[in-house]
Order: C-alpha cells, then structure tokens, then sequence
C-alpha cells in the first residue's frame, strides 16, 4: 500500500498498513462491466428510502436516492414510487460534519439524471478514512445497494452488470479516491473525487474514468495534492478547476452539477453527446478545464491531426519509416505517415506515435522553431506532449521538456510546411482536431 504523501487539516493520521481488498472478493470484477445502450432524455422526479446497513459493527446508515415518478423537481420525496426504467448506481459521499442532505445540489441532479445514487451518513473520523476503513464501508453500501435489485421497492429497476460509479466531497472524495488506489473496488468504472487529497498508488485492479474538481486556493485539502493524483491517473481523465475558488465556493456554480452528471452519462450509459459537452459544461469565466478523454492504452486508436488554420492533416514527410523524418503538413489523404497512437505516458503526458514506422514524435531541441520529428521511442521528456483542451473541439499540444507548443510554422497553409515548435499562444495554427480512424 502506497503511503499516505499528504494530511488533511493539518491533523496528523494514523495511516495503518490495511490490504486492499475489494467486497468482490480478492482478484474478482464484475460481469459484464460495460456501459449501458441509452441515456434518459428527460430528467425524472427524485425519490430517497433510508436503510440502516452495518459492517460488522460499523453503522452505514445510507439514503438512496433514485429516479421516481411524479414531476421533475422539487425536493425528494420519501418512499416515493420508483420510476421505470432500469438505473445504474453512482454513490456520494459527503464531507466532514456534512450529511447527505447537505449535499443535495449534486445529490439531487445525479438522481434526476437516471442514477440510483446510494449517500451514507457517516459520522467521519480521520482515522478511519486513512486505515481505510470508510473505504470499505462504501465498498460494502454499494454491495447492499446493488442487492436491491432482488428484492423491495426498488427490484428490478438498478443495473447490476455495468460496474458502478462513486463520487465525493472533501473526506468524502479522499474516500472516494481511496477507492481506486490503496482500498480498491474493481467495480468502480466512473469516479469524482471533489476536494479531494491524493490517498495513495492507482491499483491496477481498478479501470475507471476519473474527474476531478477543486478551486485552486483550497485553503483545506491541498490542490497540489488533487493535482498529484491526477497526474499519477490514466486516461481517460479530466480535472476541473476553479480558478480562485475555495473548498465549497463552487457548490453554488451550476457549472459544477452539469459536468458532474456529464461525466456520469458518458462514463455509465455511454452517452457521446454528454462526453462532447464537458468542455462547454465546464467553460467560462474563472475555470480551467483539461481533459484526456481518448482510448486508454489498452486498445490503440488512432487519429489524424487536422491543423485548424489550414484545414490539413500532420503527416510524416514522404512516408518516411527513418528516424529524423520531418513533421510537415499535407492534404488529408488514407496514408498511415497521417495516422497517430497515443500513448500514455503517466504525469499527464503522452507519446504520439505514427503508425506506418512505429516512431515517436519528438521536438528536436528546446528553442522555438525547432523541428519536430519521429524518432525511436525512449520515453525522454522531448518525446512526450501535454494535452490542452481548448473547448471548440480541438487541443494543443505542449512539449513537455521545452514547454512549446506543436506549431504549423508561420501560420503556413501550404502543402509541405513544417511543424514545429513555438511558444504557446493557443492561435488556430497551434490546435489540431483529434479525428478518430
């Protein structure tokens, strides 16, 4: 188990060698873990039951949430009627000296968006969070929430095949992201840690799609610890920051829910068109958004990069297979020297790699207008690119030992110029459009 790099509140924490062991058993994931066909089109009415789960002697008292009948808004309804339709489940966990119903602003707008959404009321102690011990206790309500489907008012109506998702604020979203890291559920597909610090190492049994969010001068749980979790995080991934905001400032940002609930219909339903709103989700005044939302790693994908300026595709000169080969811009065409895999290479960063030769695309120095060219990959820090989403649907790309960005040299629109690098300005003729194959 990874060991604890960070504390909350300044407090010092026990942080107990526990072994992370999901409720599935050791080694074990769930079946069928894969998104669902359709994603509601219409929010529903909210409906909440409380049941008083125990591990072991550990009160779970939670209070699940879930779409109902009736007319959509307004506060949840106990013991409403649930509505039809068969819903996946995607836990909250609240902060310290929160409750669920405190949390309601994205509580309410994941329900009405067709989760079954199971929040425990815990009384948090530190301790417990850094043993792993709340962790657990999530672990094991998102067990009794799927054994729901068997029996009770709501049988039937909870998807108990494609994974889960899990979200939190504050302890909550430590919680959270010790989930994927040192206390680990396999069947966590889609997570949210919210004000959260960096709990641990990503363990391999978990493939999720993680989000963050945070305001940059949290003066609570530290950004740079947020930050650091995410860099250590595969794609696909994003973070969301408000820029200037504090531990809760964003709670009253609608900015907040409607990229919460997003990322949770593209990752659980696999809805495409919520995955193509992050970005404006997430825009305007006092937010950055990045994003890396491509195939992970395990299965390549490959994709044309179309300057924005001139319409024309990155290309490896002549069909080069040798290393050296110049970067230029070309008429979009079929040739694999115009297609690109990329690589995750942890920290944030990629390796592109073309797929006629196998190389690597690499800044030839770190001065600006320096060429860029493909070359055996080594993993060096010239080698590996940061992605910016720019929000218009297309990104830039920033060298990570030079800190410049891939550029079409002069703002050339011809056949045959050449990419570069230059210092970052974000203008049309450093942003490409990642056209999938």
């Amino acid at each position: 188990m990874a060991m604890r790099r960070r504390t909350f509140l300044n407090l010092s924490a026990a942080t107990a060698v526990a072994t992370g062991v999901s409720l599935l058993g050791a080694g074990q994931a769930s079946a069928a873990i894969g998104p669902l066909d359709t994603a509601p089109t219409t929010p529903f009415a909210v409906g909440v039951r409380r049941y008083d789960w125990t591990r072991g002697s550990r009160p779970c008292t939670t209070y699940v949430y879930y779409p109902a009948t009736g007319t959509p808004g307004g506060n949840p309804v106990t013991n409403a009627p649930v509505a039809g339709g068969v819903f996946p489940v995607y836990n909250f966990t609240h902060g310290f000296q929160s409750s669920p119903q405190n949390s309601l602003f994205i509580i309410r707008a994941l329900a009405a968006a067709g989760f079954i959404v199971p929040a425990p009321h815990f009384n948090h102690n530190f301790n417990d969070v850094y043993n792993g011990n709340t962790s657990n206790d999530v672990s094991h309500i998102l067990t009794q929430t799927l054994a729901l489907n068997t029996s009770g008012p709501l049988a039937g109506h909870i998807n108990t095949g494609t994974g889960v998702g899990v979200s939190g604020h504050s302890l909550g979203g430590m919680i959270t992201h010790g989930l994927l890291t040192s206390w680990p559920d396999s069947r966590i597909i889609s997570a949210n840690p919210q004000s959260c610090e960096d709990m641990g190492n990503p363990a391999a049994s978990v493939s999720a799609k993680v989000l963050f969010v945070h305001g940059d001068r949290d003066s609570t749980t530290q950004y740079s610890s947020a930050r650091q979790a995410y860099t250590e995080m595969t794609w696909p991934k994003a973070f969301l920051t408000f820029v200037g905001g504090s531990h809760t400032s964003f709670w009253s940002d609608n900015r907040f829910p409607n990229t919460v609930v997003d990322w949770a219909r593209w990752t659980m339903y696999g809805d495409t068109a919520a995955r193509d709103r992050l970005p404006a989700d997430a825009a305007g005044p006092n937010t950055r958004w990045e994003a890396q939302l491509g195939d992970s790693p395990g299965g390549p994908a490959y994709y044309r990069l179309i300057a924005q300026h001139s319409g024309k595709a990155a290309d490896i000169s002549e069909m080069s297979t040798a290393a050296g080969a110049r970067l230029i811009q070309w008429m979009t065409g079929s040739g694999l020297n115009q297609q690109f895999e990329f690589l995750d290479s942890g920290d944030g960063h990629v390796r592109i790699r073309a797929r006629h030769s196998g190389l690597v695309l690499q800044a030839a120095g770190n001065e600006g207008g320096a060429d860029i060219t493909q070359q055996p990959d080594t993993g060096a820090a010239n080698q590996q690119w940061r992605i910016v989403d720019q929000g218009d649907g297309t990104v830039s790309l920033i060298n990570r030992a030079s800190g410049l960005a891939m550029d079409v040299w002069e703002y050339s629109t011809t056949d045959g110029a050449r990419v570069s690098q230059w210092t970052y300005t974000g203008a049309a003729n450093q942003r490409f459009t990642r056209q999938r194959l």
